[in-house]
């Protein structure tokens, strides 16, 4: 990731410091076990760039569609900017109906442009652990099982 984002320059000070902490935070070995856990489920190739992958929410839709058949019925599978983040948003209303916690959650600009894929993580993780809690089996072994109360 770099230091700028889509229509931002170079971040200085305490923005530096935050987006530095921020990616000190984040696991390429979780990256690592949610690509694969992600394209199991969902049949689709993320391909090398995690970020770059999931930016467009289309693998993202049809892998709450796996978790929660018609949660989000409708994909857009235009590469326009817009109908991307509709997509991102259209996943994460269906993950609150899919009873995540709202600490959970990612912004759709955390993914779009790079801006905390530390929080995209997490979230993803927390997902997962959803996932398991609901009875899903799965050949990748990922996320904590939320306890019953």
């Amino acid at each position: 990731m770099s230091s700028t984002q889509f229509n931002k320059g170079p971040l200085y000070g305490l923005s530096a410091k935050v987006k530095n902490r921020l990616l000190s935070e984040y696991d390429p070995q979780k990256e690592a076990e949610l690509h694969s856990w992600i394209e199991g489920l969902t049949g689709l190739s993320i391909g090398s760039d995690f970020q770059k992958g999931l930016k467009d929410g289309i693998i993202l839709c049809t892998l709450m569609n796996k978790l929660q058949p018609r949660s989000d019925p409708k994909i857009n599978r235009s590469m326009q900017n817009w109908h991307q983040l509709e997509n991102l948003s259209n996943f994460i209303k269906a993950r609150v109906s899919y009873s995540m916690n709202p600490v959970d959650l990612f912004k759709a600009n955390d993914l779009f442009e790079s801006g905390n894929m530390t929080q995209v993580q997490v979230s993803l993780l927390a997902l997962a652990g959803k996932a398991k809690t609901k009875g899903l089996q799965s050949r990748v072994e990922i996320g904590v099982k939320y306890s019953e109360k």
